[in-house]
């Protein structure tokens, strides 16, 4: 924990689970659409997208810190703690580039 007040907050679910269930239905409907099968295709498709939704309505939130990448979770989230903002990563980005070019 560095002490950064710079946090931002997303969803606390797992990336590796999302992409396998993507991957999975993936798989499924290109074998239904192998045997032609168009219409169980595309309502497994609609069915991982329906999963996917129910998922993310269930899951809390996550703060995530900038300069560190620590991940708090279950904790009290504010309104006032944003979605990621990429310039406010950039300038942490930058900022440890810099860091790590004086001490080398």
């Amino acid at each position: 924990m560095c002490g950064c007040q710079d946090l931002w907050r997303q969803k606390d679910f797992p990336p590796a689970l999302g992409l396998a269930i993507v991957a999975t239905a993936a798989i499924f409907s290109c074998v239904a659409w192998a045997f032609y099968q168009p219409a169980i295709a595309i309502g497994i498709l609609m069915l991982a997208g329906l999963l996917d939704m129910v998922l993310y309505t269930m899951m809390g939130d996550m703060l995530v810190c900038y300069r560190c990448g620590a991940r708090h979770r279950k904790t009290t989230i504010d309104e006032e703690h944003p979605r990621f903002d990429l310039e406010t990563a950039e300038r942490y980005r930058q900022q440890d580039l810099r860091q790590r070019g004086a001490t080398h």
